[in-house]
């Protein structure tokens, strides 16, 4: 079995592979007491308190979406703006 241990963006609809000097954004979040348990032990056998999470999107996705911490669920990806409201068919857009 083969393991692709290089990074790609944390976008799960992306494909694009972390590249230092490709642009996009950096996360770090600090792990939670759940993520703690899941997490490989150190070489005392006991699991470090300062674990911290790294994730990285793109250039052309950190344009769209920003990384958030959410208790009980992780980092979830959100994107930047909210969604705009539909337009109203009555609506009367002028002529240029």
């Amino acid at each position: 079995m083969v393991l692709n241990l290089r990074p790609k963006c944390a976008n799960p609809s992306c494909a694009a592979f972390f590249e230092w000097l490709a642009g996009g954004k950096l996360f770090r979040f600090p792990r939670t007491s759940n993520d703690l348990a899941l997490a490989t032990p150190n070489h005392t056998g006991a699991v470090d308190p300062h674990a911290t999470g790294h994730f990285w999107l793109c250039e052309h996705c950190s344009n769209v979406y920003t990384l958030q911490y959410e208790r009980g669920r992780g980092v979830t990806i959100r994107p930047l703006w909210r969604e705009l409201p539909a337009a109203k068919n009555s609506m009367h857009l002028p002529a240029s």
